[in-house]
């Protein structure tokens, strides 16, 4: 019973939120998990070509996203979630025609530019639909089954790859496409309401970028999530240079992370739904990141079965972060920022995460990999003290925003 209230979301929005979610998840999952093979062998491209273009892709991210993400306030957060998926939808059903790495480059930047536009409208929609308490459990669930969607999607790809021949890699995309249509049937299904409908800004309003408060608090949380670059890149690194354990296991430590995420998500967010209770969740993620890493440096000491249990606690207290530091960040971002310009604040949280996205993998592998493993003991320190931190500065982030003049939400339009 208590699994089930875990994996299930309640009827209405909570539900029809995270099976937009899942399909979401199928179709990613299929195009991700083979975007490599489709890459070099459809659109030609050469290994180091994609990492320059996903590198300019956050780039573009990084300086684009503000003002991307302020067209959720000023034209209504669902109508910009559906700009948003359409234009990815229509992208997917471009992408067979893509031929060399300029093409390639534009594409993938468009693709950031417009995921950018919907990921402000999804979550702007939700924090004005319900209330808190509901939303971060709405959204836990929506991660969970964003998991179950992904691993479904995973194994689809994995049977395009396994088939091997052009067309089989050509359904990859237009399969993502074909998902995105139908979730743009869904979204616009969903009730509208105040969430649905354009704002107008009121005068004199400040810039995000003159509030040091909500900045501060960006910055702990874009370094909490560093979490994403050890899970993905540092660990399975670390597994393959500086221990005697075996290559599958790196899919053995994925399973273990997806279990977690998807049946402990939603248990994992009681009480984050206030920013007391989003600074606690923080300080949890980042002491458990924190434990992690000298569990990962232990690994390239020990050998055989001890390596492989080793390498489990490790993802075991990762993920635990990956959990606490989502649940803590969604309240933050979404009660943080004034009322009316959520959408805007969304786009400067973004570009904080874009920020760690491009900083984390290179530093994170030179300290932790290429030091021969003493890195990641400062990797840990790090952790440590943005738990240590996120206490005090969430409060101190609170205090500022309850003593702010209250700002009333803007007219509709």
């Amino acid at each position: 019973m208590r699994l089930r209230e875990n994996l299930v979301p309640p009827a209405g929005l909570p539900r029809a939120y995270a099976l937009v979610s899942l399909i979401f998840g199928i179709g990613v999952g299929t195009f991700i998990t083979g975007s490599t093979v489709f890459f070099t062998r459809v659109v030609g491209l050469q290994p180091h070509e994609i990492g320059i273009g996903l590198s300019a892709a956050a780039g573009a991210v990084l300086v684009c996203s503000l003002p991307l993400s302020s067209l959720a306030d000023r034209f209504g957060p669902r109508r910009a979630w559906l700009f948003g998926v359409a234009g990815s939808a229509a992208g997917f059903l471009l992408w067979p025609l893509a031929r060399g790495f300029f093409t390639f480059l534009a594409m993938i930047v468009f693709f950031e530019l417009v995921n950018g536009v919907a990921q402000a409208g999804r979550n702007v929609y939700l924090i004005e639909a319900v209330d808190p308490e509901t939303r971060v459990r709405t959204q836990a669930f929506a991660r969970s089954w964003l998991n179950i969607g992904w691993s479904v999607g995973a194994g689809l790809a994995a049977l395009a790859l396994a088939i091997d021949t052009r067309a089989a890699y050509l359904a990859l995309p237009l399969a993502n496409a074909a998902v995105l249509l139908a979730n743009l049937v869904l979204i616009a299904r969903l009730p509208a309401g105040p969430a649905g409908r354009a704002r107008t800004r009121t005068p004199g309003e400040r810039h995000v970028f003159a509030d040091r408060h909500f900045l501060a608090v960006t910055v702990l949380c874009a370094v909490l999530l560093a979490y994403g670059t050890v899970e993905l890149q540092v660990a399975p690194l670390w597994l393959l240079t500086h221990t005697d354990a075996p290559k599958w296991w790196i899919g053995v430590l994925t399973l273990v992370n997806t279990v977690m995420a998807t049946t402990l998500q939603v248990a994992m967010t009681r009480g984050a739904h206030t920013l007391d209770g989003a600074a606690r969740a923080l300080r949890l993620g980042g002491l458990a990141a924190a434990l992690g890493c000298p569990v990962f440096y232990l690994a390239g000491a020990t050998s055989g079965v001890v390596t492989m249990v080793v390498f489990v606690v490790a993802a075991v207290l990762f993920t635990l972060s990956e959990m606490w530091q989502s649940a803590g960040s969604w309240t933050l971002a979404a009660e943080l920022p004034p009322p009316g310009r959520r959408g805007e604040y969304f786009g400067a949280f973004r570009m904080g995460n874009s920020a760690i996205e491009m900083v984390a993998p290179a530093s994170l592998i030179a300290l932790a990999v290429t030091t021969g493993g003493w890195g990641w003991l400062l990797i840990g320190g790090v952790f440590l003290a943005a738990g240590l931190s996120a206490v005090p500065l969430v409060r101190w982030a609170g205090r500022h925003r309850a003593a702010a003049p209250a700002e009333p939400e803007p007219a509709l339009t």
